[in-house]
């Protein structure tokens, strides 16, 4: 598929598919409102809605509570968050049908949960902060407790039991929740493929957590990333974006790189130091299965079939993909070709053949890989031998040229294939493929 036609079937499915309804941002307009009245306005949104890359369904909201300037004195506003709630069962006025349930207050923030009888459908967390300093924006920064960066739920829960059983306070971090959001605005105001691609990226990763509550990749580091990628390149495109990105993720595992806005003393991305090898290694095997859908993918193809979570464990070290060349596979008919398999003759009375479709050939023959006819005027070939996972030799290797063995040799039972790929302009513009099945 050429890439005009990727970009457009990407960027149509996140507009239908992925970004909040308009009854979504309403709903989300009507409870920031009222909480904007029962905080004296005295508040902001933080996270991904704000910064117009949330995906949906939304199921949460932050609100920074601006309790007033931070001047270096030990902070502990539970007695503040203690009023808040009584406050808010008292005077909160709920804009939606459904009930609401004020968790009892935790020291450094406190949870409204909406509910659909006992479902828990929307939550908000009021978190406390200080005005701290200025950005380059002239927009304020804060003093925040260190527990919006626990995440929500489960793990903000646990980090309170944490500190309660070590004895120890809650530290307070900076933060600058503006700066991001202006930031955001100015990447994507000259190209909406921005917040398109960081909203296409994070649902994959939303669909990885799914089917492995293990997957421990952040959607705040990939958007920072995505955000790098389109300030470098501003013309960048949604197709080109994405590749960038999945190419490029397990250079991004190897350690924390991006420097925090308001600390250029912290990392966002520091929880990378602190994954496993099993979980990195997990991270990569989902990136390959994309990247292999990526690469086969074609018009008949649908586009949520690439967010269909999937892993994919490497059955030898020597197995490669154009992806690993960082060659995008962007196919135009105009380049199209085949090839075929030569089977050599042998002693004994084995003529020469041509191997057919199915590729049926026995053990011990050779075989050459050649290009028919006329070859499309291109700047390379590239050639890939892949046995059967289940073989003695996997392989999967990719040469240019040539396969890497001229002519092959039949040894072991199973499916294998051939493919050449046709490179123009560091790009892949069409490919063949030879099945080669071993019988006894």
């Amino acid at each position: 598929m050429k890439k005009d036609r990727f970009n457009s079937r990407l960027r149509e499915y996140v507009k239908q598919e992925i970004s909040p309804r308009v009854e979504e941002r309403q709903f989300i307009s009507a409870i920031y409102a009222s909480f904007k009245t029962v905080l004296n306005n005295s508040c902001i949104q933080i996270g991904s809605y704000p910064r117009f890359t949330a995906t949906r369904p939304l199921h949460d909201l932050d609100i920074l509570w601006i309790l007033g300037s931070w001047n270096e004195q030990s902070y502990n506003p539970s007695e503040t968050l203690k009023e808040l709630d009584s406050k808010i069962k008292e005077e909160y006025v709920n804009p939606t049908d459904y009930d609401l349930e004020v968790s009892p207050p935790q020291s450094h923030s406190i949870t409204i949960t909406f509910k659909d009888k006992t479902e828990e459908v929307f939550s908000v967390d009021v978190v406390p902060a200080y005005i701290f300093s200025k950005n380059e924006f002239n927009d304020d920064t804060y003093k925040v407790p260190e527990i919006l960066r626990k995440g929500r739920g489960k793990k903000r829960t646990e980090y309170y039991q944490k500190l309660l059983s070590e004895q120890k306070e809650m530290d307070w971090i900076i933060s600058d929740p503006r700066g991001y959001i202006e930031i955001a605005k100015n990447v994507n105001q000259p190209n909406t493929d921005f917040r398109k691609t960081v909203k296409f990226a994070k649902t994959w990763k939303n669909s990885c957590k799914l089917k492995d509550d293990n997957f421990d990749l952040k959607s705040f580091h990939i958007e920072q990333v995505i955000t790098s990628y389109f300030q470098e390149a501003s013309s960048l495109t949604i197709f080109d974006a994405l590749f960038r990105f999945f190419v490029n993720l397990p250079q991004l595992l190897e350690t924390a790189q991006i420097k925090d806005r308001a600390n250029n003393d912290s990392y966002i991305d520091e929880y990378v130091n602190n994954l496993t090898r099993g979980q990195k290694e997990r991270i990569i095997e989902a990136r390959d299965c994309f990247l292999i859908k990526l690469e086969e993918f074609s018009e008949n193809d649908e586009v949520e079939n690439l967010l269909d979570a999937c892993f994919y464990r490497r059955a030898s070290y020597s197995e490669q993909y154009l992806f690993d060349f960082q060659i995008p596979t962007l196919l135009d008919d105009s380049y199209s070709f085949e090839i075929f398999g030569e089977v050599q003759e042998r002693e004994g009375g084995f003529r020469r053949f041509i191997l057919d479709k199915i590729g049926f050939i026995p053990i011990d023959r050779k075989i050459k890989f050649r290009i028919k006819g006329n070859p499309p005027n291109v700047d390379l070939f590239k050639w890939k031998v892949k046995n059967d996972n289940s073989s003695q030799e996997p392989r999967g290797e990719i040469t240019d040229h040539q396969t890497k063995n001229d002519p092959e040799h039949s040894k072991y039972m199973g499916n294998h294939y051939v493919e050449c790929y046709a490179i123009l302009n560091e790009t892949c513009v069409a490919k063949a493929r030879q099945n080669v099945k071993l019988k006894s």
